[in-house]
């Protein structure tokens, strides 16, 4: 599955710096302008996403995903080396946080919270090696009642 996911981010990266280079000069690498970023775009020309890549073309950073109209932010997700590393949050359309977890060696890892559409706490949960912890969850009502533990 990592391995596709790099083959597939490779390939986006070709497309997008054959895209961007087009009727450019060539550049050297050494330039301001050449920051590493790349920007994906969807066939109607939205922005899909947005983030470095290291040298070998692999996501290297915070990768900035968004929603259909290509500017309301749906994700952010840390990256060490195209590897899910560190802090991810996952937004509704309306901007209000719906997941803020970590991930560690590309599983999550420690405590994740979720939210309803309202910004109150739907959910608290804690991972260890991609799997839940057992007796770890606990879920709230719409209002905030604690309804599990």
């Amino acid at each position: 599955m990592q391995r596709i996911f790099r083959w597939s981010l490779a390939m986006i990266v070709v497309l997008a710096i054959t895209g961007c280079n087009s009727g450019q000069n060539n550049r050297t690498g050494d330039s301001a302008e050449d920051s590493g970023v790349v920007i994906k775009r969807r066939d109607d020309g939205t922005k899909s996403s947005a983030g470095k890549v290291d040298e070998k073309g692999y996501v290297h950073g915070v990768l900035v995903n968004f929603y259909e109209d290509g500017k309301t932010v749906h994700s952010r997700i840390t990256y060490e080396h195209g590897s899910k590393q560190g802090p991810a949050v996952w937004y509704y359309k309306n901007g209000q946080v719906y997941e803020h977890t970590g991930y560690a060696e590309g599983k999550k890892q420690g405590p994740t919270k979720r939210y309803y559409e309202n910004g109150n706490l739907m959910e608290e949960l804690t991972y260890e090696a991609g799997e839940v912890v057992p007796g770890s969850v606990k879920k709230y009502s719409p209002s905030g009642k604690l309804i599990t533990d």
